[in-house]
């Protein structure tokens, strides 16, 4: 009788109970964006699918009920903080087709509590932490040490300095794909949300007019 090999069996088993689960997550955002659309039917792609389903809930519940200080109703920023460094974790959407950018993007460095994973936060000055929470964007770009970048303002209580702590949208070359793949993680920020250099135009040109932007952990 052929030996069974049980650790390949237990490999196809794990296998399978995770592509179950993100097709379950993707399923349950699905839902989500066409109950928040208001329609029946989304292309692939289009569906906000990729979106982590408790960040897009409470963003697009949170879009909703503040309609006064949201400007930007094209695009809405998500980043989940609870995905390492190495995994596209800022996630743009379209709010009018439900297509979505997906990007690399780092933590603050005392925010590091394992290789790639944040797992501190703070809203205090001189942290150098992430603030988790909802922010909403400046209306235009400036230029600064960083090259282009987009102001942010914290807007509940867990991000409320992060005008003080000059937290801000910016490039860096430690949030490139590159060094993640070298490094095993992204470089670590001051506590800004930091994203590649040839990325950042295009970003900035989404979230730019008073868009909002959830960090979620």
């Amino acid at each position: 009788m052929k030996k069974i090999n049980i650790s390949n069996i237990l490999a196809v088993i794990i296998i399978f109970s995770l592509s179950s689960a993100v097709y379950s997550a993707d399923n349950k955002s699905k839902k989500l964006w066409l109950k928040f659309s208001g329609t029946n039917y989304c292309s692939p792609n289009h569906c906000a699918e990729n979106i982590p389903f408790t960040a897009l809930e409470k963003t697009l519940s949170f879009y909703k009920k503040n309609q006064n200080v949201i400007n930007n109703t094209d695009y809405a920023g998500i980043i989940d903080m609870g995905l390492p460094s190495t995994v596209k974790r800022f996630f743009i959407l379209n709010l009018k087709d439900g297509s979505v950018q997906s990007l690399l993007v780092t933590h603050g460095k005392k925010s590091e509590t394992e290789k790639s994973i944040a797992g501190t936060f703070s809203n205090e000055p001189d942290s150098e932490m992430t603030s988790l929470g909802f922010y909403i964007t400046d209306e235009e770009a400036y230029t600064g040490k960083h090259g282009i970048s987009l102001r942010l303002d914290g807007i509940s209580d867990t991000n409320s300095n992060a005008r003080l702590r000059n937290i801000v949208l910016h490039s860096a070359d430690y949030a490139t794909q590159w060094f993640a793949d070298e490094k095993g993680r992204l470089g670590l920020s001051q506590g800004c949300p930091a994203v590649a250099p040839d990325k950042i135009e295009g970003v900035i040109k989404k979230l730019k007019g008073q868009a909002l932007l959830y960090i979620h952990k």
